[in-house]
């Protein structure tokens, strides 16, 4: 979670009310951040699907809204300026969203609060720019027309704070962003770049140009946001302007023209959510009543209309974080006050015990530190290429997200010890020997399609430069010996370990295997020491 730290009288400023520290302490965290510390600046820890609450405007309007100073939905005028990008197939960075700022007054809090915003954008919504990068300009500084189009590598510019002229692919080799982020480039045939009439003025997602640089005489901003998903796009614009916004900004609009249709953004417009509020009292244990509910609302800085049994509920353009009437009945709780809730014993008796799969993982961990071992946990969602082809596996069947975040977490793991190689793969500056194990679920389709099977595995590796099949066997012989597990081995052909040098692990079925890996494994993974390596099933 992002940890940020604010120019306390700045954000009371925005505010438009003194507080003492107590005061603002509490209403900070009453609406979802934690203050860590406050004096002269205030240090708050985030939660990332409150992105809009990331610039100290955000806060300050949410805090506004909190303690009545301002209730209600905050509304935001955009100006047609009459401007068009035209934007031409960028297949490495498709989407692109723009806007004009005016009445731009840059003093020292407004700079360091725009500079913040946009870096905090970067790395939280962007995926460190990977999937949104923010670039913002003096507009006086802009001559049109612009495009938005790929170009070559030769393509020339003149990067922020250099005075000579470069190659795009000189950029990427000499500048600090450069060589940061042009990995998320450096493989596309063409390079995104923004142009108007005198040369390339924006380089996405690497640098801007020396040419459009923001200095404290900027009176207009153009931004630009270009990225991987047109809905992220919008929210870091949308987060950015609004922001701007509450310091007395002009916001004006600029038209999208793509191939097939036009965009004109940024796009402020409200939406409509509607809740029932039976949901909402079930929900929350209480009785609250519409009157009551639309106060509390407006609280959270959401106008609402009661009519019949529910209650339409206006979702400011920057809330994207809004996605169920359960984030309407959270924010209510919210203004409500978790300490005003009454606690209910429930009215019901029951005794707990430990599942049977659950005291056998704890005996596992037992064991595998006994031997010698350190246990990591890693994230059941992962990729078919670590999966399998970095296993050296023909790949099989696995069971996939339907929209993932991101490809490097697109399906769930069938098996364990891919997991376990990617840690060493990141450690191996750590002193050998390396021994690691994992006592986690995995996830293996069934037959039908419909369903699936959570299988809970053991997996271990130890890695230095004399690992061998003869020190895993005596692992895993300890091992099943003293999870009182039956038996038996035999020579197997499993492709990730090397020929001669691994053997499954028999019950009344396969439920693993041991062995030595084999080089191409290990060349795959860019390991430079052996691997052993066992996993096996946990009796269900």
């Amino acid at each position: 979670m992002p940890t940020l730290t604010y120019d306390k009288k700045d954000l009371l400023k925005l505010v438009d009310r003194e507080l003492n520290d107590k005061a603002l302490v509490e209403a900070v965290e009453a609406i979802k951040p934690g203050v860590e510390m406050v004096g002269q600046e205030i240090v708050v820890e985030h939660c990332v699907d409150r992105a809009d609450l990331f610039g100290v405007e955000g806060l300050a309007r949410a805090v506004r809204h909190y303690l009545g100073i301002k209730p209600g939905l905050a509304k935001y005028k955009v100006k047609k300026s009459g401007l068009t990008v035209a934007v031409s197939s960028v297949p490495v960075r498709p989407f692109i969203a723009c806007a004009i700022v005016k009445n731009v007054k840059l003093e020292d809090a407004s700079i360091k609060s725009l500079m913040n915003i946009q870096e905090v954008l970067h790395e939280t919504v962007g995926r460190k720019r990977k999937k949104v990068a923010i670039g913002v300009h003096d507009f006086d500084k802009i001559k049109p027309p612009i495009s938005y189009l790929g170009v070559s590598r030769e393509s020339k510019m003149v990067p922020l704070e250099f005075s000579e002229e470069m190659s795009l692919e000189e950029v990427l080799k000499k500048t600090l962003k450069g060589r940061g982020y042009g990995v998320l480039i450096e493989s596309a045939r063409l390079w995104p770049v923004l142009v108007d009439r005198i040369s390339i003025f924006s380089f996405p997602p690497i640098i801007n140009s020396d040419r459009t640089k923001v200095t404290e005489k900027t009176r207009s901003l153009f931004i630009d946001v270009t990225g991987t998903n047109w809905e992220a796009v919008l929210q870091a614009l949308n987060i950015l302007v609004t922001n701007l916004a509450e310091r007395g900004c002009k916001l004006e609009s600029v038209r999208m023209k793509y191939k097939k249709k036009v965009e004109t953004t940024p796009n402020l417009a409200e939406r409509a959510v509607e809740v029932d509020k039976s949901y909402v009292n079930n929900l929350l244990g209480t009785n609250l009543e519409e009157k009551e509910m639309v106060k509390l609302l407006r609280r959270m800085g959401y106008d609402a209309i009661g009519y019949g049994e529910k209650i339409q509920v206006i979702v400011p353009a920057y809330r994207s974080d809004v996605l169920h009437p359960a984030d309407i009945a959270e924010d209510l709780a919210i203004a409500y006050g978790y300490n005003n809730f009454t606690p209910v014993l429930p009215n019901l008796s029951t005794s707990g015990r430990p599942d049977r799969l659950e005291k056998l993982s704890s005996r596992a961990r037992e064991l595998m530190v006994g031997l010698g071992f350190q246990e990591v946990i890693r994230p059941i969602l992962t990729n078919a290429e670590e999966q399998f082809d970095k296993m050296c596996i023909n790949r099989q069947k696995t069971i996939e997200l339907e929209n993932p975040v991101s490809r490097q977490y697109d399906c769930m793991r069938v098996w364990i010890l891919p997991s376990l190689l990617e840690v060493l793969a990141a450690n191996k500056h750590v002193e050998y020997p390396q021994k690691l194990f994992e006592v986690g679920d995995t996830v293996l389709p069934a037959e039908e399609e419909t369903k699936s099977k959570d299988v809970r595995k053991v997996a271990a590796v130890l890695s230095h430069s004399r690992a061998s099949f003869v020190e895993i066997k005596s692992v895993v012989e300890r091992f099943l010996k003293d999870m009182k597990v039956k038996h038996a081995y035999r020579k197997s052909n499993h492709p990730s370990f090397i020929p001669g040098r691994v053997c499954e692990i028999l019950t009344d079925k396969v439920v693993g295997y041991f062995g030595e890996l084999h080089p191409r494994v290990l060349e795959k993974w860019k390991l430079e020491m052996p691997v052993a390596a066992f996993e096996v099933e946990l009796p269900s």
